[in-house]
Order: structure tokens, then sequence, then C-alpha cells
């Protein structure tokens, strides 16, 4: 916790100012020693809406001339003095899929990663990894890092010397567990924590391959009424999910309980022997593969919901991204948010709409 230079109200490094008085919070001092490369395939970028600006200035409305928020007391809570950090807003666009990360509104730091494959890489398939670090867990940025670089590598290990899908993803998931468990201090729990999911999507995208654990997700955004129909095709380790799935509560009763996104499962040292999930699932095009972490899925959790908020974008996968992360911050962006799309056409002889 931190303590309110003008009002000593309590807070915590999340919040970009006091609850109490609404004056600006100073942001904590980074890290030591943190890992900061962007993830594999991406590279970091300004925000798509973002007009040149020195970030952290007024524009004499109360916005942010960089990131057109309000800040209280003209402080912008996404900038900082001296500019953004490298991993506050990160892109990658691909010929066969694209992905954005943001830092969102009210966190001092990006904890999500993601890393992005296609074939122009020499990896057979369109690949995709999205990690949210578990931020009640230490260096947690540190997590989803090492877990996103050490699942793509993995999975196109696999992928380019032939073996199935199904294989490739487990063992990029046993990779990207020993990654993170690996960044352990040695001094007790808690110890570095993310979640994890993964995709693998073949050029005709007939049958994607999924690999998760924790809450991030992925989802089928259909593009056409003769498409396979928008499905949120994981299923969370959390303790909501669980209590569905015993029959304990509806799931609207879940979802308003304040335990409802605590995990169950997760990739670190302390985490226990839960290997996480492999599933295989068909799909028709044309459409969409998404994977997520819960800072956008938290404001769009329906699948159906979650296609129309992307339909303005088209087909294009950097437009759908981009569309999809803007959405959760105008939505409030109370968290990380990630967001990579994997296109996939209509079979032959069938026309788009």
């Amino acid at each position: 916790m931190l303590t309110c230079p003008a009002c000593g109200g309590a807070t915590t490094p999340h919040d970009p100012a006091c609850a109490a008085c609404g004056r600006a919070v100073p942001d904590p001092a980074p890290p030591a020693a943190v890992a900061a490369a962007p993830a594999v395939g991406t590279a970091p970028a300004a925000a798509p809406t973002a007009p040149a600006a020195r970030p952290g200035t007024g524009t004499g409305s109360g916005t942010c001339a960089a990131c057109r928020t309000r800040p209280p007391e003209d402080r912008c809570p996404r900038c900082r003095p001296g500019g953004p950090a490298p991993r506050d807003h990160v892109e990658a666009d691909l010929a066969a899929a694209a992905g954005v990360s943001d830092r969102g509104l009210r966190h001092a730091r990006n904890e999500d990663a993601m890393a992005v494959r296609d074939p122009a890489d020499g990896v057979p398939d369109v690949l995709a990894v999205v990690c949210d670090g578990v931020s009640t867990s230490p260096r947690p940025d540190e997590a989803s890092a090492a877990a996103a670089a050490a699942g793509a590598a993995a999975l196109a290990d696999g992928l380019a010397s032939g073996a199935d899908p199904r294989r490739a993803t487990a063992d990029a998931l046993a990779r990207a567990r020993a990654a993170v468990a690996a960044l352990a201090d040695g001094t007790g729990p808690p110890a570095p924590a993310c979640t994890f999911v993964s995709a693998v999507v073949p050029p005709d995208g007939a049958d994607v391959t999924l690999g998760w654990i924790g809450d991030s997700r992925a989802y089928w955004l259909a593009g056409a009424p003769t498409a396979t129909p928008s499905a949120l095709l994981t299923r969370d380790d959390s303790w909501g999910e669980a209590m569905v799935s015993l029959d304990v509560m509806t799931p609207e009763q879940a979802r308003r309980s304040p335990h409802a996104h605590a995990l169950t499962a997760w990739l670190g040292a302390d985490a226990g022997d839960h290997d996480g999930h492999v599933a295989q699932v068909a799909v028709r095009g044309p459409g969409t593969l998404l994977v997520c972490s819960d800072g956008l899925w938290n404001y769009l959790p329906d699948a159906a919901d979650l296609a129309a908020a992307a339909r303005p974008a088209g087909a294009d996968p950097l437009a759908i991204a981009r569309t999809l992360v803007r959405y959760a911050l105008d939505a409030g962006g109370g968290d990380n948010v990630t967001v990579v799309a994997v296109p996939v056409a209509a079979p032959p002889g069938e026309g788009a709409p």
C-alpha cells in the first residue's frame, strides 16, 4: 500500500489517483532487472489513436494530449515523465494474424504478454500465445513474458519438426511452466505466476488446437451466418467456474461473487502439478479465432457480443485487435488488455459476406 501525499489516505500502486481526494499518486519505482523485451513477433508501438504530443501534459481541456484520457491534476494515468514504458502498448502485425497488448488505464505496468508467429516465420501454422501475470504475485510481468516466449518457442519447434499440434501444445504448456517456475527466488510462496492460453490455427482453419491454464480465453467469432456460431472455446480455471460446474451456483450468482475470478490453476513454482488443458475444436469460416486476457472479456464475456463489437473492423486482424482493445479502454480500462486475432477464411467455393 501507498499513502496519498495530500490527504494521507491509503491507496495501491495500481491506482493513478487517491480514491479519497482525487490527487495524483506518484508511480512506484520500477522493479530491478525486469525483462522488458517485447513479445515474440512484436514491436513497441504508440497507441493507434494517439497524436504526437509529450506524454503526461494536458491539452487545455483537461485531457491528456498523448492518450486522450482525463487525468486528475493534469497528470495522465497512462503516461509517465519521459514517455510510456516499452510494454505499455505493443502491437504485432503479421500477414496471417495480429495482436495488441495495452497497459490499460489503472495499472502501473503491463503485466500481459503475447507471442504471435505465422508461416512467414517458418512454422506450418499460425500460432498465438497470450499470458496474463497474476498481480498478487511478485514480478508478474516477468512471469507472463517468460511464459509467452517459452510457450511460443516450444510450439514453433514442435510444429516445425512435424509434431502433432496436440503434442506440441502440451509441450508448450510444460516449457512455459518450467520457465515461470525458474523465476522463483527460493524464499517460498508467493512465486511469480501467470495464466496461459495458446492457439494453433492451420491454413484452412479447420481444426484449431488450444492450450490453456488459468482464465485467459480463446473465442471463435463467426463472420457470417454460414460459419460456426460464435462461442467461448476454453473453460476458466477459477473459483466461479468451479462453483458452476459443481451446481453450487448459477453462472449469474458466480459472476456476482467477489471470489469469481480467484484462480484454481496457474503457471508458477507454487502452482502444484496441474498440467493445463489441451483441446482441438473444428471451426468453419469465415470468422476469427481470438485469444485474449481478462482485461477484454471482463467487459465482453459473451462470444456473440465480442463478435458484434469486432464486426466494424471487418476481417483485418490488426483492426480487430485494435478495435477490441479500444473497447476495453473506453469501458474503463481497469486491467491490462491483450487481444490476438487470427482470421479464418470461408471454405473454398464459399464467399465471405
